[in-house]
This record gives structure tokens, C-alpha cells and sequence, in this order.
């Protein structure tokens, strides 16, 4: 394996015993708004317990009186998966390097252990894996593909496979309806944002009148076989296709129109690749068009933060409203708080009135809730989902929103050695790790 950290540094007159970590921007501690679960080896059911009102009534003597009923308890798993990070070093690496004379002599010159260069690899190495913590406990998702020019490619991505995080349960959720539709607000339209996003539809139109042919949709071949007609052909294709299209990242929608193939985003500003449809046997075949061009979802007006924060507020069911002036968080991307900064900025500098101390850092409030900016969030959107649904934002309380993990306590012990075999260092740290939110009545969802 290659070493963890090369260089091309030249000698300068600096100390050799100082040394730069490049910054690696982690906003709040995770810890902030979620709880952690530890000792979890497998799975652990979590207790949903209804509550309990209208008890009291007037007297009535002895038997007569009936007995209060109607609680039920029913209960969430929060299960949990294999992890692992390892990443190796060998200290010949640092040679030709002002630090080089702090490298240890001889045939254990490879060995870093117990010198500078083990404290640099160590939090380079305990930041990463914090960065990995807070971007799978949101964003995993055990169907996210590769984005490959902007599109999914039908491959399987494995910084986020592992497990389903708090954004992809939300979403699937609020989809399913298991929450409310009233607690999610769309934010996709010009009451928020200065452009809505619009879905990208490509339509696949059958020729032939014999054999098959293969669809290639987000980058996988489905077989499409003639059958007495080309509508007949086109609606057999939809009936054996189309729920497992669903069910892949990006939830397309593919439905037939007469002798059309009509393949749809799920998601409003979330490309698709232009389908393709290669004969594969006999004469089927066909011509594909571009029916409705992508829009990329728009920035946030002047007030939207405002108005998407006013609408999260008249989403919230009562058992929420409840709790939140007390343990609430509104969790957003940076998109959104500075879009609400510029508000109270425009509102004479008021923005000092509406802001808190949380964990010993000033943080915004709306309606005296701390609002987390997790500037992460943004560049995990950017980088990794093509901009799709660049604005999130989450209302809810902390003791909802679960992390597992094995560890008797929230973190991790790192493991490290040399190999004097390969005469490489050896940093490595496995743990299990899942997510679960506990009440849906407790959750009010927006993005754009």
C-alpha cells in the first residue's frame, strides 16, 4: 500500500519541532445534535411508547368506573455494520526533509512510532475518521451510486454503502408516509429559492416489429422483448422494469405512453444520463429524445431562510412544539443560514439579538432555536450527489436522532503498529456503526 502522507518540501530554517495540519473544517461536534448509543453488537430495539391523557373522569362508586386503555408500545431497530479505517507509513518517507533528523537510526529508521511524525499521522487520521462519522451518519445510503459527469453510473459507492443514514431514512420515510406529509416542506419552488428545479424526462421510442433490446438507464441494460405490438412491447417493459428503476438511487420514474419508453429524475435538479437502446436481437430498436431538459435547483431568495424556518414551525406537530423551545435544533446547510444572516443584516445589524451560546459557540437562533449551520453538509451535496437538493434544513430535538455504535464508550480506540515484515506503520481502527431516529413526530423536514 502507499504511504499515507507524501511530500516536496525543501529545506527550510523552521523548527523541527513544529509542525502545520492543512485545516479540515469539521462545524459542530456531531454530539450536538444527535445522542450516541454505545455497546450495540448487532441491533437494539428502541421503545416508541404512546402517550397518555384524558384519564381523569368523575366519580363514579366502586366497580362501576371503567378503567383508562389505549396505550401500545411499538418499537424501532437500530442496527448496526462493520467499519473499518487503516492507513499506512512508512517513515523513509520523510526523508530529504528539515524534520528528517528527528527520524529514528538505522533499521528503525521506518519506524515512526514515538516521534512527531506519529502525532501528525494520528490526528490527520482521528479528523478523518470524524469527517467519515458526520457525512455517513446523514448522508449513507445503501443504494447511492457512483456520480460520474454529474449522473449516477449504476455502480454502488462505497464511501456510502454501508448503512442508510438520517437524510435517506427521512426522506424514504416522508415518501412512504411513516411521517406525516405535513411535517416535510418543499422548498423547491420561487415562494423560497429564485428557480425551482425541474425533473429531466428522456423518452425511448420503440421501432421494429421481432426480438429484443436493451435500455440503458443511469448506466444498467434493461431488456426490452417484443410482444404483439409496440405499445404491448412498451407496457411489458415499464411492468418488468420500472419498480426495480425505483428502487435504485435516484428513485427514476420509467412509464409507458403509447410506443413510448418515457424514463423521468425522481429528483427535481438531479441529472440523468441520456438513455441509450441497442437491438439485441431481431429488428426491435429505437430512437431516444431529450423531452425535458434538467434544471439545476436555484440559490435562495432574499428572506426564503425566513420563510422556509416560519413554514417548518406551522409543520410541527403538537408533541414537538411541545419540547422544541427547550431541546430543539433547526440542523441547515450553509446555504441557508447565510441566506438568514442577510435577513438580520438587512434588519439594522440585528443579527447579535438572534444568536446563542451552544457548547461554547455562538450559533444563530430563530425564535430563540439554535440554528447548526453544518457547512460539511454543502460540500458533501456539491461534491459527492451533483448539487441535487443543495438546501436542507432539519427541526428536531437531539435525543431523537440515534448513532450506534460497539464502543463502551463514543470513541473509537485507534490501533497502531509496525510491521517490521513490510517495516510500514500501521494505523487502523474498526468499529460498527448505524443511525435510527426514534419518534416521526418529532422530525419536520425541508429541502430544495
Amino acid at each position: 500500500m502507499g504511504n499515507l502522507i507524501t511530500h516536496s518540501l525543501t529545506f527550510s530554517k523552521e523548527s523541527v519541532s513544529e509542525y502545520f495540519i492543512k485545516p479540515i473544517f469539521v462545524a459542530n461536534d456531531i454530539r450536538d445534535i444527535v445522542s450516541v448509543r454505545t455497546d450495540i453488537k448487532n441491533s437494539e430495539k428502541m421503545d416508541f411508547i404512546d402517550s397518555l391523557e384524558k384519564i381523569t373522569k368523575a366519580y363514579q362508586k366502586g366497580t362501576a368506573f371503567t378503567p383508562a386503555t389505549g396505550i401500545t408500545i411499538t418499537q424501532k431497530t437500530l442496527s448496526v455494520v462493520d467499519m473499518k479505517a487503516e492507513v499506512e507509513q512508512n517513515g523513509k518517507a520523510f526523508l530529504n526533509q528539515v524534520k528528517e533528523s528527528l527520524l529514528k537510526k538505522g533499521v528503525d529508521e521506518n519506524d515512526v512510532s514515538d516521534t512527531l511524525f506519529e502525532q501528525i499521522i494520528l490526528e490527520l487520521f482521528a479528523d478523518a475518521l470524524m469527517r467519515d462519522m458526520n457525512r455517513q451518519a446523514f448522508f449513507g445510503d445503501v443504494k447511492k451510486e457512483d456520480i460520474v459527469g454529474g449522473v449516477p453510473d449504476g455502480s454502488l459507492d462505497a464511501d456510502y454503502k454501508e448503512y442508510d443514514g438520517f437524510f435517506t431514512r427521512i426522506y424514504a420515510d416522508i415518501d412512504s408516509g411513516a411521517i406525516a406529509a405535513g411535517q416535510f416542506v418543499d422548498i423547491n419552488s420561487t415562494t423560497y429559492l429564485d428557480a425551482a428545479a425541474v425533473k429531466q424526462k428522456a423518452t425511448v421510442t420503440l421501432t421494429g416489429s421481432s426480438g429484443t433490446a436493451n435500455i440503458n438507464i443511469n448506466g444498467v441494460d434493461y431488456l426490452a422483448t417484443f410482444d404483439s405490438d409496440l405499445a404491448t412491447t412498451a407496457t411489458n417493459f415499464v411492468s418488468s422494469h420500472a419498480a426495480t428503476v425505483a428502487a435504485r438511487f435516484g428513485k427514476l420514474a420509467v412509464t409507458a405512453d403509447g410506443d413510448d419508453v418515457v424514463i423521468e429524475a425522481g429528483i427535481a435538479g438531479q441529472a440523468l444520463q441520456a438513455p441509450t437502446i441497442a437491438n439485441a436481437s431481431g429488428n426491435l430498436a429505437g430512437s431516444v429524445a431529450a423531452t425535458t431538459a434538467n434544471v439545476a435547483t436555484g440559490d435562495i431568495k432574499t428572506d426564503g431562510a425566513k420563510a422556509m424556518m416560519e413554514s417548518m414551525w406551522k409543520a410541527m406537530p403538537t408533541v414537538l412544539r411541545a419540547r422544541v423551545k427547550r431541546e430543539g435544533r433547526f440542523m441547515v446547510t450553509a446555504s441557508i443560514a447565510d441566506n438568514y444572516r442577510a435577513t438580520l443584516e438587512d434588519l439594522n445589524g440585528s443579527e447579535a439579538a438572534h444568536t446563542t451560546l451552544l457548547s461554547g459557540q455562538q450559533v444563530l437562533t430563530w425564535r430563540g432555536i439554535p440554528i447548526v449551520e453544518r457547512v460539511e453538509w454543502d460540500e458533501h451535496i456539491e461534491s459527492d450527489f451533483a448539487s441535487a437538493r443543495p438546501h436542507r434544513a432539519l427541526l428536531t430535538i437531539p435525543a431523537n436522532m440515534v448513532i450506534g455504535t460497539d464502543g463502551v464508550s463514543d470513541d473509537a480506540n485507534i490501533e497502531l503498529f509496525y510491521d517490521q515484515r513490510t517495516q510500514d506503520n500501521v494505523f487502523r481502527v474498526e468499529y460498527k456503526a448505524g443511525t435510527q431516529y426514534i419518534h416521526p413526530e418529532y422530525i419536520v423536514a425541508a429541502h430544495a
